[in-house]
């Protein structure tokens, strides 16, 4: 038997978000935002700040309704609109929980 075999290209981390125009709003204000990606534990949101700053968030999979989520594409799917709100900023890790 034959096996061949490729490199991958170096993963590259990409760059953390300015989160400092999130970082004021209160966590009862909505906010439109985006689907991006819908991974096994939520979703990630792309959200617009007044200044017109874009950063990602992560919509967890308990935040997306009221009901039990299984699948979080059942519910939501990547280019979606969504309301969704800042309950958390952590400046120094580049993280935004929605």
């Amino acid at each position: 038997g034959k096996m061949s075999l490729s490199m991958k290209e170096e993963y590259q981390p990409r760059e953390p978000d300015d989160l400092s125009a999130f970082e004021g709003i209160p966590s009862d204000q909505w906010l439109t935002g985006k689907v991006v990606s819908t991974p096994k534990f939520g979703a990630f949101v792309e959200v617009t700040g007044k200044s017109g700053a874009t950063a990602q968030g992560l919509l967890h999979i308990t935040q997306i309704q009221d009901a039990f989520v299984e699948n979080v594409a059942d519910v939501l799917q990547i280019g979606q609109e969504v309301q969704v709100r800042v309950t958390s900023v952590d400046m120094g890790a580049g993280k935004m929980s929605l």
